[in-house]
């Protein structure tokens, strides 16, 4: 299914920098954002506010917080990795410096729970943002210190990592719906978190190599498989593991399950690209 073209994913941008407000510290965050990116957390916020028939503030809301949330993991991610660039030009850090990059990060967090203050039920939602932000901190730690892993370990490192920030923006529509699917929604972003980083370990698995990081093709390539035998298993992970998201969809009230879908067709197409082209 194709994705869907929000008319107010326009809002969600000039929202998300209205709350960074000013100083050289939101300049700095707002250069990050002027970088693009697919807006996956927005997005997934919006199509589940829409099937679940939230109004506008309230799906600006939810939106706003998983995006600022996930943007800020990636300013320090790429501190911590001294990953020079982001989406084609120089990463945070390099453009500005650490210690920016650091208080830059920070301010998108909390202007992530700033943004919360529009939620209709705002104590529950604050408690699955922290949730999220706490699971995705330690899922940061612990791949940072890996080294070796089995596949198992991998699922659990990056449904660690990534899933709670996936799944936030469900959970936060769910949530000022009232309505049931929490821990499915959970299950699904660990789900998704699989393909989300299999492809990134596709296209960068020499770098990853060479600097020890933890990747599925590298391990796959330990266990004796040639490199294209690895990543074509890697794909089947990734593969497996959305049809099991879209699966776990199917139980989600109001139709909100669409939501996860229409980022697994996505997903899946990148999948096929990185496959023709290799």
């Amino acid at each position: 299914m194709p994705m869907r073209i929000h008319s107010n994913i326009s809002v969600v941008e000039h929202v998300m920098r209205d709350l960074l407000l000013g100083g050289p510290v939101a300049l700095a965050a707002k250069y990050h954002l002027d970088g693009g990116g697919s807006r996956a957390r927005a997005i997934l916020a919006l199509d589940a506010a829409s099937a679940l028939n939230l109004d506008d503030t309230a799906a600006t809301s939810c939106a706003c917080a998983a995006e600022l949330l996930h943007n800020a993991s990636l300013v320090h991610d790429d501190l911590q990795e001294q990953d020079a660039t982001r989406r084609g030009r120089p990463a945070l850090w390099r453009k500005f410096d650490a210690a920016t990059a650091i208080c830059a990060g920070d301010l998108m967090i909390s202007a992530a729970f700033a943004s919360l203050a529009a939620h209709p039920d705002l104590r529950r939602a604050l408690i699955l943002t922290h949730e999220a932000v706490a699971k995705t901190a330690h899922g940061q730690v612990d791949d940072a210190l890996a080294r070796t892993a089995t596949l198992a370990d991998y699922h659990m490192l990056v449904g660690a990592k990534t899933g709670p920030l996936l799944a936030l923006p469900v959970r936060l529509a769910l949530c000022a719906a009232g309505a049931p699917g929490d821990e499915i929604a959970a299950d699904i972003g660990r789900k998704l978190s699989v393909a989300y980083q299999v492809l990134d370990d596709l296209t960068d698995v020499d770098d990853d190599r060479a600097a020890g990081r933890v990747n599925i093709c590298v391990l796959f390539e330990a266990s004796g498989h040639s490199r294209p035998t690895a990543a074509m298993i890697a794909r089947g992970e990734a593969q497996s593991a959305l049809q099991t998201a879209r699966n776990l969809a199917d139980r989600l009230p109001n139709n909100v399950g669409i939501a996860f879908c229409n980022l697994a067709d996505r997903l899946d197409s990148a999948l096929m690209e990185l496959a023709d082209a290799a």
